[in-house]
């Protein structure tokens, strides 16, 4: 078999040796005249490292590259330590390798060096795919034509192969310019610069910076466009409107910028996700397919990613399965890369906040995941704790998508797989990219449009205790029913919930409330629970009697319910007779082990996002706190419960471990775990399961009174 290669980047270079490594012959067509030193640094973390050790590659990459201790995030003005996540030695035990900084050249020219000699052209510009039964001809500007079993295009963001093969596509600014320089030590003596990510953030601005060699040290300085009015990629010694852009900042970063003597400018552009990179014997290879803002520096890594694969898969499939084995490359790859440029887009996005009140609310965040997340797994195990060379030898369906659950997770019925598509698909790439924002407009709108607002009762907006709530009542309700809905403190509205609280009403023979408390970032912790405690104030105003009320809540809804069943005890308020809780979030720690062990099981939730979510909410608060997580607290001043969940969802433990601590303070628990179905199954009204559990808990609200 031979492969030609259409681009002689890193991934290029390294789809080349793969391939020979697999025993694939292989040709790399460049079409600059040389393989150029222009560029900066580039951070290769464990799964690129894991790549080039199987290439046995990684001992000349350690010769010219640094491995830095830690990455260190700063304010860029105070210079205050906001987050940090360990490095070094820590990363190598958890993921299998160091993360390495090396120069983009130095890099370049050591794949170029372990090719052998004549399977790199340079002047080979591309012109012209073809492809027919018999393989796959590029055809160069200079009329040279180079026939293969396949074309891979690795030509980058403007590429060439991806053009000709599935048209021309628009690339999407960032709105961001960037700064690249590389200052030689001896510049920048005096200052203190450990061998680690040294990186500083403000409004709309950050630093990114590191050594790439043991005496040149690069820079990354990201300003909002507007502040800049040129966009190639060319030297220049003009630096006065970068130091304008980062005027005021720490006198580290003053020093640090002020060392720069000569730098190059470049936009932040990156292309959407394609439907396709296949096309019969042609397919497309790192930026070619998946260009990414560099936020995650997963850029050259997820291309070293691409290139294990593709070799794996042509092997695997021999010269008579060419298409075959491309189609499975796609399959196997795509998914992930959708999920990771997903993921760079946030990281851009709470690199870049815009305001004052933006950049608390991230910060605060970052204070949160420091608190429960000490390794920083949360920020980065999807991307480096990934091994590609373990992940090509499964069945393609156990890759993570953009959900975080496997692509070929099927579940028992038509359903249940209803109900997982619908949470699998309730957020895009495009609503992460844009934020808590974006994913809470898509929360919202993924419960609107599945679970629209019943028409058929009387509902009307109310405030209790100067909270918003929507109430809902049937015509026989002889109890109230205060809800709160889910959302992981950050997303979900009381409209949101309407409809599965009115069939709460409906079920119950109640007047129903469903909450409207305040959301996180914006509201941290206590604004939740102050607005839960308030409600119930509101609603004994109302003249309702404790006896014949019931708290109820789903996912954080339930943690905030039996939380609240904590409170009313500790303000000496009398308990209502009852609380349901569906899939509780009930310990932010992430203590429980179905976080870890369902995690890739539930598209609805999945560790790293549950630790982003929960840290957004308690922030500079302690985690362990009963207000926060009540699992923590003292259970026994409980009312009964009934708590449920399904089995396999990631907050099963939430539930179960509750149930077992709540019942050993001699609380009554009736709890219900159902199969085949999914996170917080009631709201889904086509669910089976949905009406039998609360027609049991009927029976159960009835045997209260």
């Amino acid at each position: 078999m031979r492969v030609i290669i259409v681009g002689g980047g890193i991934g290029g270079l390294t789809a080349a040796l793969t391939l020979r490594h697999h025993g694939i012959d292989a040709v790399v067509l460049e079409k600059a005249p040389s393989l150029s030193g222009v560029g900066a640094g580039i951070q290769i973390a464990a799964n690129g490292t894991l790549v080039l050790r199987a290439l046995g590659l990684e001992a000349r990459l350690a010769e010219v590259a640094t491995v830095p201790e830690r990455y260190a995030y700063r304010d860029i003005v105070t210079n205050e330590l906001l987050y940090t996540a360990p490095l070094g030695r820590a990363a190598a035990e958890r993921y299998g390798a160091p993360m390495y900084n090396v120069h983009r050249a130095d890099l370049v020219r050591l794949l170029a060096e372990a090719l052998p000699e004549g399977s790199l052209s340079l002047g080979a510009e591309c012109v012209a795919v073809r492809q027919d039964e018999s393989g796959a001809t590029v055809t160069l500007r200079s009329g040279a034509r180079w026939h293969g079993d396949a074309v891979i295009g690795a030509d980058g963001i403007h590429s060439a192969v991806r053009d000709l093969t599935f048209g021309a596509g628009a690339k999407r600014f960032a709105d961001i310019l960037m700064w690249r320089a590389l200052v030689p030590a001896d510049r920048l003596a005096g200052l203190d610069l450990p061998i680690a990510g040294n990186n500083w953030f403000g409004v709309g601005r950050n630093v990114i910076s590191y050594w790439v060699r043991k005496d040149l040290y690069s820079i990354l300085a990201a300003v909002p466009a507007t502040e800049v009015h040129r966009e190639s990629w060319t030297d220049s010694g003009d630096i006065d409107e970068l130091l304008a852009s980062f005027a005021g900042s720490t006198d580290t970063v003053a020093a640090l910028l002020g060392a720069i003597d000569s730098s190059f400018i470049t936009g932040m552009y990156f292309r959407d996700p394609l439907d396709r990179w296949t096309e019969g014997r042609v397919s497309l290879l790192g930026d070619a397919a998946h260009a990414m803002v560099p936020y995650l520096a997963q850029g050259a890594c997820q291309s070293m990613e691409d290139a294990w694969t593709l070799a794996t898969c042509l092997a695997r499939h021999g010269t008579g399965g060419v298409g075959v084995a491309l189609a499975e490359y796609e399959q196997r790859r795509r998914p992930r890369t959708t999920r990771i440029q997903a993921g760079a887009r946030f990281a851009v996005k709470m690199s870049h906040e815009p305001d004052e009140q933006s950049v608390t609310w991230r910060n605060g965040r970052w204070k949160g995941l420091q608190r429960i997340d000490p390794l920083a797994l949360t920020s980065w195990e999807f991307a480096w704790g990934h091994d590609e060379l373990a992940a090509a030898q499964q069945p393609a369906g156990e890759v993570l998508g953009l959900s975080s659950s496997r692509e070929g997770r099927r579940m028992g019925r038509p359903e249940s797989q209803r109900a997982f598509d619908l949470w699998k698909g309730a957020i895009t790439a495009e609503d992460i990219a844009l934020g808590h924002l974006g994913q809470r407009a898509a929360y919202e709108r993924f419960l609107t449009t599945n679970f629209p607002a019943p028409g058929s009762f009387d509902s009307a907006s109310v405030e209790l205790g100067g909270v918003p709530a929507i109430r809902l009542r049937t015509p026989d309700a002889g109890r109230a029913v205060l809800h709160f809905h889910g959302g992981a403190y950050v997303f979900g509205s009381a409209l949101g919930s309407t409809e599965y609280a009115g069939r709460l009403a409906e079920s119950l023979g109640a007047e129903c409330f469903t909450v409207g408390y305040r959301l996180a970032p914006e509201h941290p912790y206590p604004a939740a629970i102050d607005d839960a405690f308030a409600a119930f104030r509101g609603l004994l105003d109302r003249g309702h009697a404790p006896s014949r009320i019931l708290f109820s809540g789903e996912s954080a809804g339930g943690g905030l319910a039996l939380a609240l069943g904590l409170a009313v005890q500790r303000a000496g308020l009398p308990s209502p007779a009852g609380i349901l809780a569906v899939s509780p979030f009930t310990d932010l720690t992430l203590g429980g082990p179905s976080i870890e062990a369902n995690s890739g099981n539930d598209p609805a939730a999945h560790r790293d996002s549950l630790a982003q979510l929960g840290a957004s909410y308690f922030q500079g608060h302690e985690p362990t706190d009963p207000m926060v997580s009540p699992y923590f607290g003292d259970l026994g001043c409980l009312p009964p419960l009934f708590l449920a969940a399904a089995e396999g969802e990631v907050l099963e433990s939430d539930t179960t471990r509750f149930a077992d601590k709540a019942a050993d303070a001699g609380v009554e628990v009736t709890l219900e775990l159902v199969d085949d179905s999914v996170h917080v199954f009631t709201i889904f009204p086509f669910l089976p399961e949905a009406g039998e559990v609360l027609h049991k808990v009927r029976q159960w609200a009835d045997g209260l009174s």
